[in-house]
Order: C-alpha cells, then sequence, then structure tokens
C-alpha cells in the first residue's frame, strides 16, 4: 500500500458531513450575502456553503489544504481563498454565517473569537462543528481497546474527559444560542476506512513511521474485518455536533 501524506489521506478518506447541516445553517441566517469558514481544509465545508451564499472566504494555515480544495471545488467562482490562520487572516467582514469545522481545537480562542465578533453581523450566526468518528458503531468495545493500546505505544494515555475538554476549550468564548446533532449513513470501503485514520495527528504515518504504521493497518483491517460485507463498512455518522451564536462573550 503506498502511503500518503496527512493532507492527502484527509482529503481522501474523511467522512462528508450531514446534509442536513446545511440547510439547517441556511435556515437559520438571515441574509445569504457573505460566508466565512476558518480552517476550511480541502474546503469540505466550503464549497457546500458556496451553493447557499453569494461569497465564501475559505481560510487555511495549509497551503496544500487550499490547492486541494480548489481542484475539488474550482468550478465554485464565489470562493476566495484566503492563505493564513484563522489568527492572521485578513478578514472582510460582515459576514451572515462563520464556521468552523474540527478545527477549532488548533486555534487561540483569545485571538480568534474577539475577531469573528468585529466581522460577524448583529443578527449573524457562527458556528463551530465537531464529530468525525462513527456513531454507535458495532466495533466500538473492540475499538477502544484498540486505541488504548496504540495510544500507550506512542507514549500517550487515552483520557476520554481531557480530550472533550480540549475539544471545547473554546465555547467559553462563545454565547451558546443551541446545539444540534446530525445523524447520517454512509458506506465506506474498509481499506479507506482504516487509511482515513493517518488523517489524524496522532496517527499520521510521519508520527508512527512506516512499519509503525503497516502493523497499525494490518490489526486494525484484522479488527474490523468481521464487520464489513465484500469490503464495505456500513457506518452511522454524527459528525455534526453544532454549537451556534450571534453573539460574543468574552
Amino acid at each position: 500500500m503506498t502511503r500518503k501524506s496527512r493532507r492527502t489521506t484527509y482529503t481522501e478518506y474523511r467522512a462528508p458531513y450531514a446534509a442536513a447541516l446545511y440547510e439547517f445553517l441556511g435556515d437559520r441566517v438571515t441574509n445569504h450575502h457573505r460566508a466565512l469558514d476558518l480552517g476550511c481544509g480541502p474546503a469540505k465545508i466550503a464549497g457546500e456553503l458556496a451553493t447557499w451564499f453569494d461569497q465564501v472566504d475559505a481560510v487555511d494555515p495549509s497551503l496544500t489544504m487550499l490547492q486541494q480544495g480548489q481542484k475539488i471545488h474550482g468550478d465554485a467562482a464565489n470562493i476566495r481563498w484566503i492563505h493564513a490562520s484563522a489568527e492572521d487572516a485578513a478578514l472582510e467582514g460582515p459576514y451572515d454565517l462563520v464556521t468552523i469545522g474540527t478545527a477549532a481545537h488548533w486555534m487561540d480562542p483569545a485571538v480568534v473569537f474577539p475577531k469573528i465578533a468585529g466581522v460577524l453581523r448583529s443578527d449573524g450566526v457562527l458556528a463551530t462543528i465537531q464529530g468525525d468518528h462513527p456513531h454507535q458503531a458495532p466495533w466500538e468495545e473492540a475499538w477502544l481497546v484498540f486505541l488504548r493500546r496504540w495510544l500507550e505505544r506512542v507514549g500517550r494515555q487515552y483520557d476520554e474527559t481531557a480530550f472533550a475538554n480540549a475539544i471545547a476549550a473554546h465555547e467559553p468564548w462563545m454565547d451558546i444560542a443551541g446545539r444540534e446533532t446530525f445523524v447520517f449513513d454512509y458506506r465506506q470501503n474498509l481499506a479507506d476506512f482504516v487509511a482515513c485514520q493517518h488523517s489524524r495527528a496522532t496517527w499520521t504515518v510521519i508520527r508512527l513511521g512506516k512499519d509503525l504504521a503497516a502493523e497499525f493497518d494490518r490489526e486494525l483491517t484484522d479488527l474490523l474485518t468481521p464487520f464489513a460485507h465484500e469490503g464495505q463498512l456500513q457506518l452511522s455518522a454524527d459528525e455534526s455536533g453544532v454549537g451556534h451564536t450571534s453573539q460574543y462573550s468574552g
């Protein structure tokens, strides 16, 4: 199996967000003129927002990610690609909607959220979108055993509380108006699902090394094979837990 970079595996193998998420967000904003997607990656969210808004600003610190997004959504002339971190980006508001998809934990909330407040319309919406794992998968118990063992092998420990706290560290900077969860079903090739794990910071091939990554793949494939039908996994995802707000609290 040819090893791919984290950015390539992210683009090719990460699951999409639920279609209902975009309908939900579209219904929550008063105007559909301008949207901003921070930490956009390959524009998984920005590409969809481009069908709802007149203009979308897609911001990411990785030029490679932006280039991948341009390849995928090159026909969307209303996306403006901005190569910068959320902290440093020169934003041209006002925006009707600001989204951050599974990326807020990489940002400095003390810098980013006051900045968002300055470019978000008074009736605008900020949505932080979390979730990127199978929902109630039949292999969940075995996966947790596998996860704990492999985290120990890379010098870490499984701490669900610490992980949850890190993911939600930005929330004190928000005046949260509500939360929504969207569950949807999809199918994925078993090999692609295994490859997708290398798009996560802990399991990159660079971090594991070629030999250990190959062992990781073999063990995870063996674990999941009994749950695959003709090489396909039937997955249910709750990828889109959403906190939304129209105000900043600092």
